[in-house]
């Protein structure tokens, strides 16, 4: 049985890049797995009340983290200013996001 219900990049971003007020189906977070390994995506700062200023001075919009311990902690892997830029990213195990998000062994484990 397959695990991730992402068949293509499209349904994927869909849910991540848009408009939130309302939220109109869009989703702030993605809780997933990946080679046994716990994740999360999270548009703009998961623990600072203000957006990070990226060192080219654009807004990080999204941000890849990795769960750090059994109480739910992560640790920030990289962060970016564009879907594009995080979907190219290799910051998991060497291998693009694009690939990770849409691999049959992700298993997705919560969206908020």
């Amino acid at each position: 049985m397959r695990k991730n219900e992402y068949r293509t990049l499209e349904e994927f971003t869909s849910q991540y890049t848009g408009e939130w007020n309302p939220s109109e189906g869009h989703w702030f977070g993605l809780d997933f797995s990946y080679n046994g390994k716990e994740y999360r995506l999270h548009t703009g700062s998961m623990y600072n009340e203000s957006d990070t200023i990226l060192d080219d001075g654009r807004t990080a919009l999204f941000g890849l983290y990795i769960k750090a311990n059994a109480d739910g902690e992560y640790n920030l892997l990289a962060e970016f200013a564009t879907m594009e830029e995080m979907l190219l990213s290799t910051v998991i195990e060497n291998t693009p996001f694009r690939e990770i998000i849409l691999a049959e062994n992700t298993e997705l484990l919560g969206q908020d």
